[in-house]
């Protein structure tokens, strides 16, 4: 979640369990795909569920595909990045619909001056950034 102008990324602090869990404080929105559902219709869902942002999945970017491998032990992860943009003057509404308290607090970060304890890397974010903005898929 970008701003308008992607000069910011809206950021979640986890729970604790998922701050132990990650290894990390600060995460994007995300989860898992359900059987009945495309990736993309997932990330519309994952994001009304933790900040009650309604995001229709057509307007979604797929900026990135990658494979982590033992994403869980013995489990191959696919994970699929995608970007849109809102005004950082939305309300978010945090686990609006999440089944448990998955994050405390939000905070808009300029992409320049990011957190350290990140779920994903500063250059990561920067590269997604610069493939949302080029409305392009980017080598992961």
């Amino acid at each position: 979640m970008f701003s308008e102008d992607y000069s910011k990324i809206l950021l979640l602090y986890r729970n604790a369990e998922k701050r132990k869990k990650g290894g990390a404080d600060w995460g994007n929105v995300g989860g898992a795909v359900e059987a009945d559902e495309t990736s993309a219709q997932a990330c519309s869902r994952e994001i009304m569920e933790e900040i009650g942002v309604d995001i229709r999945a057509d307007t979604l970017k797929l900026i990135c595909v990658r494979e982590e491998l033992n994403f869980k032990q013995n489990v191959l992860g696919v994970q699929f990045i995608y970007a849109t943009t809102i005004s950082v003057d939305t309300k978010i509404r945090l686990n609006a619909k999440a089944p448990t308290l998955e994050s405390e607090r939000y905070e808009w970060f300029d992409v320049s001056k990011l957190p350290d304890s990140m779920l994903d890397s500063k250059e990561d974010i920067a590269r997604w950034r610069d493939a949302a903005q080029r409305n392009g898929m980017q080598p992961c």
